[in-house]
């Protein structure tokens, strides 16, 4: 039996077409067959659910008007002819992910592996990672959220393993401790902080990991000759099958609060005392970034500026707009819109009308700054000058009586208007130059050349010189009138009796 002939092996195997066709079919994975004119000539099942086209819709049909988004459909034809012409090409022998589109619009993210079968074309195989680029965009967006919170946060917040060796500190813990997260990973607390404070922090960080739960407490840690309170959360960190692997510490510090209770108390009530009783009204004014404004906060004093209660102007701030004048609004809001472009100090000058009539005049001031949410918030003060203007505007009145009594009592008043060789009287006037010259003695008319010029410059100009019936006081004021310069002068006789 050992001379026996060997059996003879077939030199021809079974055809595979027709197992790979079935293994196509078959597939999760979307298969397609596209000629070297860039159109579809095989398309399996997968491919018929991923893009939403039947088999019998898409042979023939570009690839690219099926499921190349609109927007990369040139950079698509570009290349594909960039392979017809080299044989090479980005993505050809290579896994590739790009976007793709669906029969109904909607934007796909697809894996594909292309292959070059020669005159035939190309194929590739197509795999859908759209839910997974939409888990991974989200994933990014909750680490960078997750990373802004830990770095800004005034917390110091800490991760160590089960042997105490850090694993993270975040932007608090380095600005408290004066240290960089490269120097901190990878020690221990001992080579920190003082020996006695590491080995309590080291009990609790053991209790924690070893019970499974968080814990709580007041811990104290010295500071130079000051001691700080830190209230101590600690929690464990376990891997998704809930084995502990370390501890997460999150310290907030506690040490005003717990020092200065009765004083901020007291102080709190001097702060409302002192802003209830400060002239005008103090307030912080709030406007977001879409456009709502809003008073967080009003003094007592807007009771006597707007006849407004605080808690109404914090319910609704539009109320004390409808209270400024009608012709002051414009000017109101415009100031406010420009700080807020701007970002410099608030400054409005107006009137506000109150519920019994009677008008108040105001004057605003505050300084505008971001917030951490974006909103713009002025901290300011609102003054009523009500009394100030009434008398600005008595002395105003007094000024013109005093105006008027002097060209009463002047010997010569007349008005006159700059000319290119001096001044020049205006239509039926009396003539300026010999009316300058009849007030002094010859020897001072050359200094009245002086004081025309200075008058011209907008100077006032009062001036003693010698007329020809003892001294004189000469006045000239410059004003606009009509759209044109016009000083007014004056002369008295200083010594004549009346």
């Amino acid at each position: 039996m050992f001379t026996a002939p060997a059996p003879q092996m077939s030199s021809s195997l079974p055809p595979a077409a027709p197992v790979r066709d079935r293994a196509v079919d078959v597939t999760s994975l979307a298969f397609l067959h596209v000629d070297r004119a860039g159109l579809i000539q095989d398309w399996n099942p997968a491919a018929e659910r991923l893009f939403g086209w039947s088999r019998a819709e898409v042979i023939g049909r570009p690839v690219a008007d099926t499921i190349i988004p609109q927007y990369l459909r040139s950079a698509h034809n570009a290349g594909f002819a960039r392979r017809l012409v080299t044989g090479e090409g980005d993505g050809t022998g290579h896994r590739v992910e790009v976007p793709a589109a669906h029969r109904d619009g909607r934007e796909l993210r697809i894996s594909m592996m292309i292959d070059a079968v020669g005159d035939q074309g190309f194929t590739a195989f197509v795999s859908d990672q759209t839910d997974f680029h939409l888990a991974q965009q989200e994933l990014q967006r909750s680490n960078t959220l997750i990373s802004a919170i830990l770095q800004h946060t005034t917390a110091m917040i800490s991760a160590k393993d089960l042997n105490g060796s850090f694993l993270f500190v975040n932007g608090e813990y380095e600005r408290v401790f004066q240290v960089t997260a490269a120097d901190v990973v990878g020690r221990n607390e001992a080579e920190i902080l003082a020996a006695s404070v590491a080995a309590v922090g080291r009990a609790h960080d053991v209790e924690v990991t070893g019970t499974g739960t968080a814990k709580t407490v007041l811990e104290e840690i010295p500071f130079g000759d000051d001691i700080r309170q830190y209230v101590v959360t600690r929690v464990p960190l376990t891997d998704p099958d809930g084995t502990v692997y370390g501890v997460c510490t999150i310290a907030i510090d506690d040490t005003a609060r717990r020092r200065n209770e009765a004083t901020i108390a007291e102080g709190e009530q001097r702060f409302w005392t002192t802003v209830n009783n400060a002239p005008g009204m103090l307030y912080q004014y709030r406007m977001e970034p879409n456009g709502e404004t809003t008073f967080p906060f009003v003094s007592d004093g807007c009771r006597e500026i707007f006849q407004l209660e605080p808690e109404q102007i914090v319910a609704d701030a539009a109320v004390v707009l409808d209270t400024i004048a009608p012709e002051d609004q414009e000017s109101f809001v415009a100031s406010v819109v420009r700080s807020a472009q701007t970002m410099e100090p608030w400054d409005w000058r107006g009137s506000t009308i109150r519920a019994d009539g009677s008008r108040r005049w105001l004057y605003g001031v505050s300084r505008p700054h971001l917030d951490a949410w974006g909103a713009i918030v002025w901290d300011g003060m609102l003054l009523d000058r009500t009394r100030e203007r009434d008398t600005e505007l008595d002395l105003a009145s007094v000024r013109d009586d005093l105006e008027n009594l002097v060209d009463r009592l002047a010997v010569a008043s007349f008005d006159a208007v700059p000319g290119p060789d001096g001044p020049i009287a205006p239509a039926g006037g009396t003539d300026p130059v010999a009316a300058l010259e009849a007030l002094v003695v010859p020897s001072e008319h050359a200094g009245l050349a002086e004081l025309w010029q200075a008058a011209v410059r907008g100077e006032r100009v009062d001036a003693a010189r010698t007329g020809p019936d003892g001294p004189v006081h000469i006045r000239m004021r410059c004003r606009r009138e009509n759209g044109r310069t016009v000083i007014g002068v004056a002369g008295f006789a200083l010594g004549r009796a009346r």
